[in-house]
């Protein structure tokens, strides 16, 4: 933020809203005995939603925009952040919200698919993950700051951000380099002993060469108290530095170059889920014997958690030796322009990015006793002869139900991703036509293996199973049917092509015709191998090896056609648009052959809009979107468990699926000091078709797989991770002070998201996450006393609202549930000084 005699950029909570971005002076007022000060207006937000700068209003995509000031004032850190202010959007997070998977509009990304919303950092796609757990393909730790703004862009984005867009895309976009030196050093402290250090510095060095340089250093303990203590009392923590180097060099009047260069390096314990319910009247055979292994233990450590007399409900347990989330990201990007002509320009996009991540975590957050004392009870401690109790009984054993372990010589990732663009721009006819064309390619390779090891339906010291696989400590009472410890093994690679072309032309001063096409090719294909160890009893059984190769091919044609009418040119512009989306087929090296390979989903979305301004006594704009959808061959994910890959899922192609909604946003101009937004989203799901997938899982693994098998969702069901309805509101006040002071702006921010599955509803009576209510407070103080100092101080979910933001959904088939529980309050403030 900035004070003096120029524009005046407002630090604003106004968020998930896009009409309202930032603010500029542009009246003068005057109050007695001061000096005049500056009212705020609603300036023009630009975007690059159609890969070139635009005002907002001119583009016929429902998008949510956020500023710097705006991810600061918020405290966004992770992508889970930028999602709970964003109408429409949600985020799986299974893997903790530092691996959050997007949401738009229903489309949602399943364990071991790819994305449905692509994510971009100055024009290219996030780097990829493996296919263990989920990882990549988002904004990880230390992505969201120094930024110009995020966008999101709702619906396919099926021409010009063509790489599996069904739900939309998401554009970050970092500070350029200018040629004006200045900087800032900000210092940040809250609750949970919260740290943070940033710094940025702009510098240029000739006429046409600027360098900017930045690094952002982010620590706060954990909010979840292990009552384990094993392996960290603490998780939910955040510890990343992340750094960030660009150039800008004007090569010739007609040619520039753009660098940029980012690391960043987080290093966590993760999360895990908390235990909340068990099925103590299980009604199935499958259940029934599950709940032999899980049920006395599943009360207890409910019992435990009741008694811990701690937090309460940020109470968690997780027995993982290692806890840890550690995630590593280097990127280099190189975009260099050439103005060929006052009509035609040509833009080359070059790329390479590194992805390694680790992790060791208990998935369902348990703690169960051996099942050897869940059985017998009392009787193992009459045995007579103390080797034979020892053999039977281990008091370090625990019936792990599911744990990730990290594996001691290899990381669940180690990817490398190059992407080359060639892309054209131009006008023609007059300028009548605006036009851009391209060729896409992207590879992602694996750097070694990827994966991790994991435990479940099986007792284990799980201590041991970091080291030689002949001296694990473990026993099995079903001997070998339902439990093992797994060693995964995987290598996957990508490999995606296109050719693309987009154009707009003006019939006349009121009507446009936009119509692009792209064509896409993609490949996927890995090595699995799966070291499986049984046992029967304490006796481990020589391992059997599971070595798949599959492969998948797919492409299609997606683009947009849309028409613009705009009756009142600069205030009101109406629009009716069809785009087709595809998300691309892909393998799944961790479940079975049989069910390792998936095929490519579709969309055909039909969409009409409004994008309005209005002056006035009260100024202000208003948009909106109603759209449906034709979802066909939706990837969804089913879960089992498998004598060959252990706990996992297997993806299959439900048949179709129904998806309508509303978006609106206004923002009001109520006084010279006073700016109300509001932003609201109504998405009526269903799935209406799938396919009973069982038989095919017992085909492909077994009886015990078969019975197991549990589908994300039932037909009928509401689709994964759409909230019915969701709202974000905000008011903003500039507070009244002699502008030599400086400027003192207070905002509130309400969020309501609603209803929302997370299971179907055959899998548990809690698969459907509650609505919940947040409240976020602001306050900055801009040019404090009139120096180059700001100070701000905020507040998220003020009323420490306890809410869900994940549920295992298996609590008819394993006997319990766990849900990933979202943030408590925090509080904390920022002192920043310009340069």
């Amino acid at each position: 933020m900035r004070y003096g005699n120029g524009p005046l950029k407002l630090g604003t909570l106004a968020l998930g809203v896009l009409l309202a971005s930032n603010l500029t002076a542009a009246q003068q007022t005057q109050t007695e005995g001061s000096e005049p000060r500056r009212a705020t207006v609603l300036e023009e937000v630009t975007v690059t939603a159609q890969r070139k700068q635009e005002n907002a209003q001119d583009v016929a995509i429902s998008m949510t925009v956020f500023s710097q000031e705006q991810i600061a004032n918020a405290n966004m850190a992770n992508s889970n952040d930028i999602a709970t202010y964003t109408p429409s959007m949600t985020t799986n997070t299974r893997f903790g919200p530092e691996n959050a998977t997007f949401s738009i509009r229903g489309f949602t990304r399943s364990l071991r698919t790819t994305a449905s919303v692509g994510v971009y950092l100055a024009e290219v796609i996030a780097p990829r993950g493996q296919t263990s757990q989920t990882s990549g393909d988002g904004a990880g730790p230390g992505t969201l700051f120094d930024l110009a703004n995020v966008q999101v862009l709702k619906g396919p984005q099926g021409t010009l951000f063509g790489r599996n867009t069904t739900g939309g895309s998401i554009l970050l976009t970092p500070q350029q380099p200018t040629q004006e030196f200045e900087g800032y050093l900000e210092a940040s402290a809250g609750n949970y002993s919260s740290q943070r250090l940033q710094g940025v510095i702009n510098l240029p060095i000739t006429d046409n060469l600027a360098i900017r340089a930045g690094i952002d250093a982010n620590e706060r303990n954990g909010h979840l108290n292990n009552i384990a203590k094993v392996g960290g009392d603490e998780l939910g923590n955040v510890n990343y530095v992340a750094g960030r180097f660009s150039v800008l060099w004007d090569i010739t009047d007609n040619v520039s170059n753009y660098t940029l260069i980012t690391a960043s390096d987080s290093d966590t314990n993760g999360y895990t889920s908390r235990l909340f319910a068990c099925n103590n009247q299980p009604s199935e055979f499958f259940t029934v014997a599950i709940g032999l292994f899980t049920n006395a233990g599943c009360n207890q450590q409910l019992e435990n958690q009741a008694a811990n007399g701690q937090d309460g409900y940020y109470d968690i347990v997780s027995t993982v030796p290692d806890a840890i989330s550690v995630i590593e990201e280097k990127r280099f990007i190189n975009t260099t322009t050439w103005q060929v002509n006052e009509n035609l320009t040509f833009k080359n996009i070059f790329a390479y990015a590194h992805l390694l991540t680790e992790n060791g975590s208990d998935v369902f957050g348990t703690d169960f006793p051996e099942i050897t004392y869940n059985l017998l009870g009392p009787v193992v401690d009459l045995l007579p002869l103390d080797l034979i109790t020892d053999a039977i009984a281990d008091p370090d054993r625990e019936f792990g139900v599911g744990l990730s372990i990290a594996h001691p010589d290899y990381p669940v990732t180690d990817q490398s991703t190059w992407v080359e663009e060639i892309q054209l721009q131009g006008v023609s006819f007059d300028s009548r036509l605006e036009w851009q064309a391209g060729l896409y390619y992207e590879e992602s390779l694996p750097e070694g293996p990827s994966g991790n090891i994991s435990a479940g339906t099986i007792s284990c010291d799980f201590e041991t199973l970091t080291g030689d696989p002949s001296q694990y400590n473990c026993f099995d009472i079903s001997a070998g049917q339902l439990g093992s410890v797994l060693l995964n093994d995987f290598r996957t690679e990508y490999k995606n092509q296109a050719i693309y072309a987009q154009g707009s032309y003006d019939f006349s001063e009121s009507i446009t015709l936009t119509a692009g096409l792209r064509y896409t090719r993609d490949e996927t294909q890995a090595r699995g191998k799966k070291i499986r160890y049984a046992y029967v009893g304490t006796i481990q059984q020589a391992p059997t090896v599971q070595i798949s190769k599959p492969r998948q091919v797919s492409e299609a044609p997606t683009g947009v056609l849309e028409v613009q009418y705009r009756p009142i040119p600069d205030a009101v512009m109406l629009y009716a648009k069809y785009s087709r989306g595809y998300r691309q087929g892909s393998v799944n090296p961790a479940a079975d052959p049989g069910v390792d390979v998936f095929d490519q989903e579709e969309v055909d979305t039909y969409e009409v809009g409004a994008k309005t301004q209005f002056g006035g006594p009260i100024p202000g704009r208003f948009n909106i979107a109603v759209f449906d959808n034709d979802f066909t061959d939706m990837q969804l994910q089913t879960g089992y468990i498998s004598s060959g890959a252990a706990q996992t899922v297997a993806i299959f192609n439900a048949g179709s699926s129904k998806i309508t909604g509303v978006e609106a946003d206004l923002s009001l101009q109520l006084t010279s000091s006073l700016l109300a937004n509001i932003s609201y989203s109504y998405l009526d799901t269903e799935l209406l078709e799938q396919d009973e997938n069982s038989q095919k899982i017992q085909d492909a693994a077994g009886g015990i797989a078969g019975f197991s098998a549990t589908p994300i969702a039932d037909v009928g069901d509401e689709l994964p991770f759409a909230p019915d309805q969701s709202v974000v509101a905000s008011l903003l006040y500039q507070i009244p002070v002699p502008a030599k002071y400086g400027l003192v702006d207070f905002s509130t921010t309400y969020v309501y998201t609603g209803q929302q599955r997370a299971g179907a509803s055959s899998g548990s009576p809690f698969s459907m996450l509650d609505a919940f209510e947040l409240w976020n407070f602001n306050l900055s103080w801009a040019g404090v006393m009139g120096t180059n100092l700001d100070f701000s101080a905020f507040l998220t979910n003020a009323f420490d609202e306890e809410y869900e933001t994940y549920v295992s959904a298996t609590f008819n088939v394993l006997g319990f549930d766990s849900r990933m529980s979202g943030m408590p309050k925090m509080y904390g403030a920022r002192l920043r000084w310009n340069f």
